[in-house]
């Protein structure tokens, strides 16, 4: 026996409407495991197609990629203050990444990351991208999947193009 389940039309949306009005933008930066100039493709991209929207980095705990000069961007930088005992943000961070209110927010993690899927669910921004993987089914609206020869620079560039 095979479940399945299909959303109601109230949830449907016009992506193209959405990616037209896109006042604020989250960008959540992962801690590890992601190359500078990978992440440079996708937030010049971000700057090109909303050259009006506000960009916020929210740069996950950890050594991380540094960021990349010239980025026209608030940077909100967490560390182990801003998770409490069960590594969840505390309710200051999550007041302040709701506060954000994002538009489109996009998890530019190589791979799945629970921190960002979760701070990109609790954004509450209209459209939420990352890369696909079925853990991030809930937590993000749209996923990118580029064809599996892709491996990095590659990926973000399937991503970036996605963006517009």
């Amino acid at each position: 026996m095979q479940l399945s389940a299909r959303r109601s039309k109230i949830n449907e949306f016009s992506l193209k409407d959405c990616w037209s009005e896109v006042n604020n933008c989250l960008i959540c930066w992962p801690s590890e495991g992601m190359d500078i100039t990978a992440a440079d493709i996708v937030l010049s991209r971000l700057q090109e197609r909303f050259p009006d929207a506000a960009l916020t980095v929210l740069a996950l705990p950890g050594v991380g990629a540094s960021m990349p000069s010239g980025i026209n961007a608030k940077i909100i930088q967490m560390n182990k203050k801003s998770l409490s005992v069960l590594g969840l943000p505390t309710k200051r961070m999550r007041d302040e990444v709701v506060d954000i209110r994002a538009d489109v927010a996009v998890d530019i993690s190589a791979e799945y990351n629970p921190l960002s899927a979760y701070l990109c669910q609790i954004s509450r921004a209209r459209v939420s991208v990352a890369f696909a993987d079925s853990r991030g089914d809930l937590a993000y609206n749209f996923q990118v999947a580029p064809r599996p020869e892709r491996q990095g620079l590659d990926r973000y560039r399937a991503l970036a193009r996605y963006i517009g």
